[in-house]
């Protein structure tokens, strides 16, 4: 359980792309004061990288460990801004370092770290005691903070530029036919699973390109191997939907196996999204509705257009892709569920669902873009893609 401390600690993001710039400048060895200030380089906060010590990360828990461990660099950056402030305008008496950086910085960590730990719980794997990882020293004038977004699982010091680009999954769009509107809920309800699915597997891909393991067949084995029994079970549930409410049952057998992408490729997902964003797209392959029933319709949304992700970027940005895939899946449930029970007026599907999903894409692709600031990449403009239509 933590403790109260860590109930209490939030850590506050903002700023990112001047601390991203603080990141990429000189592996964060900030600048001294001016000329009339006398003062020399400051100082930099010295704290346990934390990838280093991790035990292997389950696929479930790899991409909530990856936002936290950005966290934790962020809240580094953030600190040496602080100091770098200090130097060039000291304030406070011999412990202001200590009182108003050092230990808030542990305050923050030990919430950090406490959410790792319970990634890690909430899974099912024993859950990591990163306790002693928390407390921050300073390093010496002009030398750079390490960061663990530049050290491998098994390296015992900050190696940047060593993260090789991530492949991704190469999954088969399910051909589905026409969908029952009494099946559609739950078709969507398992076309989102095969999306979270992919989200998963390529956040492990991403996890071991930074930090490889295992031998030659690690991936097909530990990866694609596992994706393929989820993927089947999946496709299984949506045949059981088209049987239970009487409509002829698809095999679907055949879109269970996965295949690979060369580095730095997308998945094209379930609706031939662009391969190279990554994103699995719009659920709503063959959402049509049958027999009866209305037809539900799917949400239309554009396909990011993103440049090559850097490698030490790239378990973020599928993050976020993964976030909008779900954003895609929740809005077409909906829809499924207006089609099948109307509520509200003329305009209710667009306040109620293209609205806030609009809403909800803008903050996703606002994070892909930080993904990018953040390593010192050139910001991608996606605002124009946060905006979807009706099929």
């Amino acid at each position: 359980m933590a403790r109260p401390t860590r109930k209490n600690a939030v850590l506050k993001l903002g700023g990112v792309g001047a601390l991203a710039a603080l990141l990429l400048a000189g592996g964060l060895q900030l600048a001294s004061a001016g000329e009339n200030s006398g003062t020399g380089v400051a100082q930099t906060v010295n704290c346990p990288t934390v990838r280093d010590k991790l035990p292997a990360i389950p696929a479930a828990a790899a991409a909530n460990v990856e936002r936290e461990l950005v966290n934790l660099d962020e809240e580094i950056a953030r600190q040496n801004e602080r100091l770098a402030k200090q130097a060039a305008n000291p304030q406070g008496g011999p412990n202001f370092i200590n009182n108003a950086i050092l230990g808030p910085l542990k305050s923050k960590r030990v919430a950090v770290l406490d959410r790792i730990e319970i990634s890690f719980n909430r899974v099912g794997a024993p859950r990591p005691d990163l306790d002693s990882l928390a407390t921050c020293t300073l390093n010496a004038s002009g030398v750079a903070s390490a960061l663990n977004s530049s050290v491998k699982a098994t390296a015992g010091k900050a190696t940047a530029g060593t993260v090789a680009a991530a492949q991704t999954v190469n999954c088969p769009t399910p051909q589905i036919p026409a969908v029952p509107a009494q099946a559609a809920a739950n078709v969507q309800a398992e076309l989102a699973q095969l999306e979270k699915q992919i989200s998963e597997a390529n956040a492990r891909l991403a996890q071991q390109a930074a930090n490889p393991q295992g031998g030659a067949n690690f991936i097909r084995n530990a990866i694609l191997g596992p994706l393929a029994d989820k993927r089947k079970a999946a496709l299984d549930r949506i045949e059981i939907a088209f049987n239970r409410v009487g409509a002829t049952r698809p095999n679907l057998d055949s879109f269970a196996t996965c295949g690979l992408n060369a580095a730095g490729a997308g998945n094209a997902g379930n609706n031939g999204g662009a391969a190279n964003t990554g994103n699995a797209g719009n659920a709503g392959n063959g959402n049509a509705g049958a027999g009866n029933g209305n037809r539900a319709q799917t949400v239309n949304c554009p396909t990011p257009q993103i440049p090559a992700v850097p490698a030490q970027a790239a378990a973020n940005v599928q993050a976020e892709l993964a976030q909008l895939d779900k954003q895609i899946s929740e809005a077409n449930a909906r829809l499924a569920q207006q089609a099948a029970n109307p509520q509200g007026g003329a305009n209710f599907i667009r306040n109620a669902i293209l609205g806030p999903l609009a809403d909800k894409r803008k903050a996703a692709l606002d994070r892909i873009e930080i993904a990018f600031n953040r390593v010192g990449a050139t910001r991608p403009n996606l605002d124009s893609f946060a905006t979807c239509g009706l099929n």
